[in-house]
């Protein structure tokens, strides 16, 4: 078995020298030579040296073989020829990787769908397939001995992770649940006790203060709730249970880069039960490419240092697009023959259209006519509950989290840390959650109409209300998305009509 092993890995690292060398260096002095003889019969030596270079390889790994052929599968060993070490394993397919680009920490979108995980495969095999790849992507020994030291899977992890709600939360429920005069009083006083760090963090990176303690108050309230999984255990536990495995293999792989620079110890690398970590609750991929180092200390450390976590959650909205001096939105009020089908995330109009049907401020004032600004209306709790004109900077919210009830909960603390009043709107007379059941059934009988073209999850979202919206259309009454009681029971007498 060790043989054959070794014979795979030399033919790996063969071909990827072919790639690196011939591939790369010598096609570059063919494509120089085709009207310069001299750099001909140096492209030519070249080609010669790069073969003497393989048959070297060869005889040094067959040499290291007889050798040291009694190493254990799974043991890390040093490569002969780099001397960096690895690991053999009986999943020599893992070796591969370095032959089809190396793997290496991705955001999400860039995450590629690798093969599935096979439900038998014990943890710990798993786990040794997973450190050859980290050393293939320049993680060292001594990070993979210490982040791995005593890594178990986590069942509890696994049971919230298939967990499932049984119920939705209205838009006012989740206002309510995350707004409180406490945590409005703490915020100002969060923007006072740090006004000169923020209006520098603003300066560089052009989000207000407001908005980063807004954030900072819904992730972690202000650094009290990180959760305190380690973040090792809990990624290895993901990624091995085999669910959303790429995603957390990915996140995982992150994670060692992080503990390889210095940023953070594994002990006090701790996270809630999904990987989400420190004070701004970043995946371990959102703190590699967005992390900034608030003090100059040289560090990133969003667990213990408040520079550090507003600075990264600045950097964060900063580069995936925020806009400088721009609002998130606003609560308005709407005409009386106002309709809702054009309250849809994607219709978009300019501030001057808007005020051109209507639409006015909460407190009845006029919109600033403002043939340059963009915004959607949205109704969170439909015709009845409040409205609301979002903008930009709100979308780039949503990035952070889908959720629009988070994103509307973060623009209106924002407000409320500045001193504006509570909302206008009150959420529609006898407003309840959806069940899951309820929900499932939605979406399983707006699929059957040929209204909803996605899965059926459960989740209630912009898919899914779209799809209630053209069904309110096709009937001829007010489309505004919202899965109200009557609608549902009205959509399933349509299916199974009352005898």
């Amino acid at each position: 078995m060790l043989e054959n092993f070794w014979r795979k890995y030399l033919q790996i690292k063969q071909k990827i020298f072919m790639k690196q060398t011939l591939g790369n260096s010598s096609l570059h002095f063919l494509s120089l030579t085709k009207n310069n003889n001299g750099l001909f019969w140096i492209s030519f030596l070249f080609g010669i040296f790069s073969c003497l270079m393989l048959f070297w390889l060869y005889q040094t790994g067959e040499s290291y073989h007889e050798n040291h052929g009694a190493e254990e599968i799974g043991e890390i060993v040093t490569n002969p020829i780099s001397g960096k070490p690895f690991i053999l394993n009986t999943l020599v397919e893992n070796l591969s990787a370095q032959e089809n680009n190396q793997l290496e920490c991705q955001l999400p979108k860039n995450v590629s769908i690798v093969h599935a995980i096979n439900d038998k495969t014990p943890f710990k095999q798993w786990l040794n397939s997973f450190k050859a790849e980290a050393l293939a992507n320049d993680i060292s020994k001594e990070t993979i001995l210490v982040a791995f030291k005593n890594v178990y899977p986590i069942q509890k992890v696994i049971d919230l992770d298939r967990r499932q709600k049984e119920y939705s939360v209205t838009f006012s429920k989740y206002l309510r649940n995350s707004i409180s005069a406490r945590r409005i009083e703490r915020g100002k006083s969060i923007l006072k006790k740090y006004r000169t760090l923020l209006k520098n963090i603003e300066g560089e990176y052009g989000v207000q203060p407001q908005i980063l303690v807004a954030l900072w108050a819904m992730e972690s309230n202000f650094g009290k709730n990180m959760g305190n999984f380690s973040t090792i255990n809990t990624l290895a536990t993901l990624a091995h249970e085999g669910r959303r495995h790429s995603f957390f293999r990915n996140e995982l792989l992150c994670a060692l880069h992080i503990l390889e620079e210095g940023h953070i110890h594994v002990g006090e690398m701790k996270s809630s039960w999904a990987g989400a970590m420190g004070q701004p609750q970043f995946m371990p991929s959102t703190f590699f490419y967005y992390g900034a180092d608030g003090d100059a200390d040289s560090k990133k450390d969003i667990w213990h240092n408040k520079a550090d976590v507003l600075a990264s959650a600045a950097n964060y909205l900063n580069q995936i697009g925020w806009k400088s001096g721009q609002s998130w939105g606003l609560e308005v009020k709407l005409p009386k023959m106002f309709d809702p089908y054009q309250a849809r995330f994607s219709e978009e109009k300019f501030l001057k259209e808007w005020h051109g049907l209507g639409v006015k401020k909460s407190n009845g004032q006029q919109l600033s006519v403002n043939n340059r600004i963009k915004g959607s209306i949205i109704l969170p709790s439909g015709i009845k509950g409040p409205a609301f004109l979002v903008f930009h900077n709100f979308r780039i919210i949503r990035e952070w989290n889908k959720s629009m009830n988070y994103a509307l909960t973060v623009g209106h603390l924002s407000d409320r840390l500045m001193g504006q009043r509570k909302l206008v709107g009150k959420a529609p007379k006898g407003e309840k959650p959806l069940t899951r059941k309820q929900a499932l059934s939605l979406q399983r009988n707006l699929k059957i109409l040929g209204f909803y073209k996605n899965k059926v999850d459960g989740m209630v979202g912009l898919k899914s209300r779209n799809a209630i919206r053209e069904y309110q259309k096709s009937k001829g009454i007010p489309a505004d998305g919202y899965p109200s009681s009557e609608l549902i029971l009205q959509i399933q007498n349509s299916i199974f009509p009352l005898k």
